[in-house]
């Protein structure tokens, strides 16, 4: 009897909490059912990629890696990628808008279509991002933050066929092979707190040192170079 009672109680002890934390999990932030902060945490990482991936490209073609204009190793609008595949793409084999899915039927065809697609797009997008802030900075301080006029098939020095490739291929083969399995990875095993705080803290760190850089370009007339290593 006394056994019957504690499983009892313990069913509906186990049932009370799930509701309550079915109800805390309703209460976070969520963009089309993914929770902000954990996209928070893969946009720090995908800035510190972008980071990295300057410098490589800085190596590979001028033999140099720097700061890239910032104190911390993080370039800020790449950690608005993962918010972005939220918003527009769902699945690399499955493209949803805002989510609405496109494709109705999931065919070979359309999975192709699908990928070819977001590829464009994202291509399309570096572009576009490069253009306009490249430009944007060039006219309203007359400082250039890079230049791509040793490229072939440059748009203005500040955006190209090459770059808008190259970084494009790297965002869309991060989104369709590590983007879903590390935010899967970050719901199943991190603490939710924990994520929140890094997200947060982090996060306001990387914004600071923005904000930094820009009233320093603002207020001097140039960008920040705190230290470069020359490699050739």
């Amino acid at each position: 009897m006394d056994g019957r009672v504690n499983t009892d109680e313990t069913v509906e002890a186990s049932g009370l909490a799930a509701i309550g934390q079915e109800k805390v999990e309703k209460k976070r932030l969520k963009i089309f059912g993914v929770e902000a902060v954990y996209l928070g945490i893969l946009g720090i990482g995908t800035a510190m990629i972008g980071w990295i991936a300057e410098n490589i490209v800085k190596a590979i073609c001028d033999g140099v890696i720097d700061s890239r204009f910032h104190t911390l190793p993080f370039i800020s609008p790449y950690a608005l990628i993962p918010f972005a595949f939220a918003l527009v793409f769902g699945k690399a084999d499955d493209l949803t808008v805002f989510g609405r899915q496109i494709f109705k039927k999931k065919t070979a065809a359309t999975r192709f279509m699908s990928n070819v697609i977001i590829f464009l797009i994202i291509c399309g997008a570096v572009f576009v991002g490069e253009f306009v802030v490249g430009n944007a900075w060039d006219l309203m301080f007359g400082v250039q933050l890079w230049n791509y006029s040793n490229l072939p098939l440059q748009v203005t020095q500040y955006a190209g066929l090459i770059p808008s490739l190259g970084y494009g291929t790297g965002a869309f083969l991060l989104f369709k092979f590590a983007y879903a399995p590390l935010l899967n990875l970050l719901r199943r095993k991190a603490n939710f707190r924990a994520a929140k705080i890094i997200a947060i803290v982090l996060g306001s760190l990387i914004v600071l040192d923005t904000l930094v850089m820009g009233l320093h370009i603002a207020i001097d007339g140039y960008a920040p170079m705190l230290w470069q290593i020359r490699l050739r």
